[in-house]
């Protein structure tokens, strides 16, 4: 169960104080400011302010009153206040959180496609090939022999159209001929993403 759901801080994140005349019980008073930050959050963890809520309190006689309804004078004072005060940073954290996930996949992405390149180039008897084919079908290629530029491959007789299936096709049987693919070629689909992967037997 995913706990979603926009939350108040429980603490303000500023607050000041006005020295003015109370509407309420119109005697000169000092005017409590506060200011309240709202935030969406995700198991409780802040994602983004989304909106604040502002609210007075008068000294004298504990009148509230929300920002909506401020006198002009409430209001003035209100503009001063808020000029010193930032949203914290740290409500920012669950976006930090998804930032730093997505600048590792990318890496681990960058990593993993340099690996590939390498293996591309220097093919050897028994790398596998995860491959993409059309219509969002997947299958397995397994290197049979490397002559010079010319890499014969045994293709898997099965196809899924699961990405999480192609690693139960290696139990499968490979047909019994092979047939030459050049290694330009390769690297060709490699860049066009048709092969997602290439394993290296220990």
């Amino acid at each position: 169960m995913i706990v979603f759901g926009v939350g108040s801080t429980r603490k303000e994140i500023g607050r000041g104080k006005i020295r003015t005349t109370c509407i309420k019980c119109q005697e000169p008073t000092n005017i409590n400011i506060f200011i309240i930050q709202r935030y969406a959050h995700a198991y409780w963890i802040p994602f983004f302010p989304s909106g604040k809520k502002i609210i007075s309190e008068c000294t004298n006689c504990e009148h509230l009153l929300e920002k909506k309804n401020f006198p002009e004078k409430y209001l003035n004072g209100y503009k001063e206040i808020k000029s010193g005060i930032r949203t914290p940073i740290w409500m920012y954290t669950g976006l930090g959180i998804i930032g730093l996930i997505l600048i590792a996949i990318f890496a681990s992405r960058e990593q993993k496609y340099s690996e590939n390149t390498e293996l591309i180039l220097s093919p050897q008897k028994g790398d596998i090939y995860e491959v993409r084919l059309p219509d969002e079908q997947y299958t397995i290629y397994k290197v049979d022999k490397v002559e010079g530029n010319t890499v014969y491959f045994f293709e898997n007789e099965y196809m899924t159209d699961r990405l999480s299936g192609v690693e139960e096709l290696s139990q499968k049987p490979f047909t019994t001929e092979s047939y030459p693919v050049m290694k330009t070629d390769l690297k060709v689909m490699l860049e066009n993403h048709e092969i997602m992967d290439i394993e290296r037997p220990e």
